[in-house]
């Protein structure tokens, strides 16, 4: 066996460094983290109504709002008041008490008009059939457990949606938001160039989300005829905004186009991570009473499945 070739003064084979990163570098050698005051806020008011930040990344308290004293005039500088909160930090959340179950679509219509868009398994409730029933002693799928925007695999999101808490568990059973905008700023700027060049499959089967919810073979196809795949951008920027956000998601994004699957799969795996990190994340207890809009189109969210046979009754309402 020959000896293996040994560096001297003058060989082109270069001896390993002992590593040594000088401070300078020590935050362009690491993960990128993010700049909690591009998306933390001060305390707001409108009147009696109070608006101030539920966590740093995600989310804001309301306070103090009492459709009691409700004027058309009110109720105009009311929206336009929570519909900018709402655009600013993607989610508003409302204690047990503030909103009452039959105040909660007068708040939905705040924001605009609310439209069914249930399955077999998530019916209207009786007397109201703009919004739908998340029961969970009816509920048999379990698609609301993985990462997602509602209807993502149509050609233009819901704007927002609101869940309001009928019952909860006596534990458990929180949601999870994620914003997907502070996900993409976390990328490395080299990598995000290259997303944005790149679109993917939206499917509304990708899971298996119809297949699931509709055991009639008719109804099942007339569903799918309904909603066929759609390619959307892998980075979009948010309408309103007008910043970028990771638009993929582990519910409804099937692949990515231009790419050999494996390639496909391991982005797409990356960006989920992303978008799961808890550094873009913040989750809502549930109440009884207590309500939540979202900006669907910048903030994922999922259930949590940890509440056991606990009752877990939400209302919810898409608004377009």
């Amino acid at each position: 066996m020959s000896a293996l070739p040994q560096a001297s003064a003058g060989s082109d084979i270069q001896a390993a460094r002992v590593l040594h990163i000088p401070e300078e570098r020590l935050d362009s050698a690491q993960a990128k983290i993010l700049s909690i005051a591009d998306y933390w806020g001060e305390r707001e008011a409108l009147d009696t109504v109070v608006v101030e930040p539920y966590s740093p990344v995600v989310g804001a308290h309301v306070r103090g709002l009492d459709f009691g004293a409700s004027t058309p005039e009110h109720d105009a500088a009311l929206a336009q008041f929570l519909h900018d909160r709402l655009v600013r930090y993607g989610f508003l959340f409302f204690a047990p008490g503030i909103v009452r179950a039959e105040d909660f679509g007068r708040l939905v219509s705040l924001f605009g008009k609310a439209r069914y868009a249930g399955t077999p398994y998530t019916p209207p409730p009786a007397g109201d059939t703009s919004v739908n029933t998340i029961d969970s002693s009816v509920k048999k799928t379990r698609m609301n457990l993985i990462w997602h925007i509602d209807q993502a695999f149509v050609p233009e999101p819901p704007r927002f949606t609101a869940l309001f808490g009928k019952a909860a568990p006596p534990t458990g059973g929180d949601t999870l938001f994620a914003n997907a905008t502070a996900a993409y700023d976390l990328l490395d700027p080299d990598f995000a160039r290259y997303l944005e060049t790149l679109t993917a499959v939206h499917d509304v089967e990708t899971q298996g989300f119809l297949t699931l919810a509709y055991q009639d073979p008719g109804a099942l196809a007339a569903q799918r005829a309904k909603y066929p795949p759609i390619e959307a951008p892998v980075i979009r920027v948010h309408p309103d905004t007008g910043r970028k956000q990771i638009f993929v998601s582990e519910l409804y994004t099937q692949r990515i186009l231009g790419v050999p699957r494996t390639v496909s799969d391991h982005l797409l795996q990356i960006l989920f991570d992303y978008v799961k990190s808890p550094d873009v994340q913040t989750r809502v207890a549930w109440q009884e009473g207590a309500a939540v809009i979202w900006d669907n189109r910048v903030v994922q969210h999922r259930g949590v499945a940890d509440y056991g046979d606990g009752l877990r009754v939400l209302h919810r309402a898409i608004v377009q």
